[in-house]
């Protein structure tokens, strides 16, 4: 029996300057909120984001961001997901195929998973978010994502000048889940809001920097 659907509904939380100084639906400090240039955007394939702790305050972040534009995204804060009853039930639901992005020699290709799925089930994204390092100890941390077929991104070099890259192609988790979901679909135009966004984020760092430096 299919399991019951995720819920989505609050990604569209609104800041609430009364209970604190940082925004409630992009997490960033209510000075430097970037929830006008969030336009959400609907897509077919949900997206499930696992968060490392240290992430979820990062003023560099961008996994807030990326939920807050997609219409079917969810972040889950933790290290060890185990005993989470919600990723238990979406890997143990027969309608559903869970395709965790990592890339390695294993990985296949979204034209690959297009035209082996056949489309019998519905799919499913899983992304991890954390520095390379943290993203690594999550995986090996969590023998049923170990166990999920890899799909890897075509090279290409990622734009987030704002934080250190272990290496040219490194994207951010917002990058990687435009190009994702954008090739995925096969309709980057319609995605083109959250590389937008990423732009803005690019910018108010490099102001930022700028003025101290001033």
């Amino acid at each position: 029996m299919t399991q019951s659907k995720p819920d989505f509904s609050d990604n569209m939380k609104r800041p609430n300057d009364k209970e604190s100084r940082y925004c409630t639906r992009c997490t960033r400090a209510l000075k430097a909120c970037l929830c006008d240039y969030i336009q959400q955007v609907p897509h077919l394939a949900p997206l499930h984001i696992l968060q490392h702790p240290t992430e979820v305050a990062h003023p560099k972040g961008t996994a807030a961001l990326l939920a807050a534009s997609l219409s079917q995204a969810r972040i889950h804060v933790g290290e060890s997901f185990a005993d989470a009853d919600w990723l238990n039930a979406l890997l143990g639901d027969p309608g559903v195929q869970c395709y965790l992005l990592w890339p390695d020699d294993q990985a296949l290709t979204l034209a690959q998973v297009r035209e082996g799925s056949g489309q019998a089930r519905e799919v499913h994204f899983i992304l991890l978010d954390g520095t390379w390092r943290k993203a690594y100890r999550m995986l090996h941390s969590n023998p049923a994502l170990l166990r999920l077929p890899r799909i890897k991104l075509g090279a290409m070099a990622g734009q987030y000048s704002i934080r250190k890259k272990p290496f040219p192609e490194a994207l951010s988790t917002l990058e990687a889940g435009y190009h994702l979901l954008s090739q995925w679909e096969g309709e980057p135009e319609r995605f083109a809001p959250l590389m937008n966004l990423f732009s803005q984020l690019n910018q108010q760092w490099h102001d930022f920097a700028q003025g101290r430096r001033a």
